[in-house]
């Protein structure tokens, strides 16, 4: 199985995913695997491709965990770190391809709503045990505003240019921030 998700990754960020799943030839020969083989962990090359999103997902998570275990000197240091990382994350081009050309599946787009909302837990958690006084009012739905944002912003940002928009990136730091700060007792 693993050596089809990779041919499928391969396939995102070389022919894009629209020739990826036009038949499950071509992502058969790449992977090197006979047709049964590839039948037997996948019914199409869209489940392999929504398969590889959700890989990412999961790559997604283990990041905010990475993260959210660091230790910080403020509740700015850690929404610069989330939006260092995820700007990272998209720099992908498998990440682009999927989520940039809406090629998610309707189970992934559910995934990374969860996912969205596991990042966002972690953002609140990590706030308040770095800043609890000043962080009093703050609440997981505004960290997932915060998070929200900076998916779409960050998305915005990596549209057109492969190694993300400089302005739009830093816009989104901005923006992020700037929103937290307004929860967050100064």
């Amino acid at each position: 199985m693993q050596r089809i998700l990779e041919a499928a990754e391969h396939l995102l960020i070389t022919v894009g995913y629209d020739r990826a799943v036009e038949s499950p030839a071509l992502l058969v020969e790449r992977s090197g695997v006979s047709k049964g083989a590839f039948y037997a962990y996948f019914t199409s090359p869209d489940m392999a491709m929504e398969t590889v999103a959700l890989g990412y997902m999961d790559r997604a998570l283990e990041l905010a965990d990475e993260w959210a275990a660091d230790d910080y000197s403020s509740w700015e240091d850690v929404a610069a770190r989330a939006i260092a990382t995820y700007s990272g994350y998209y720099a992908n081009p498998a990440v682009r391809e999927l989520w940039l050309n809406g090629h998610l599946s309707p189970v992934a787009v559910a995934a990374d709503e969860r996912a969205n909302l596991y990042i966002a837990t972690k953002l609140w958690q990590t706030i308040t045990r770095v800043a609890p006084q000043r962080s009093r009012r703050l609440e997981i739905k505004h960290c997932s505003v915060a998070v929200e944002i900076l998916d779409y912003l960050l998305r915005f940002a990596f549209r057109h240019e492969p190694d993300g928009d400089p302005e739009l990136v830093a816009e989104s730091r901005v923006a992020m921030t700037q929103y937290l700060r307004t929860r967050i007792d100064d």
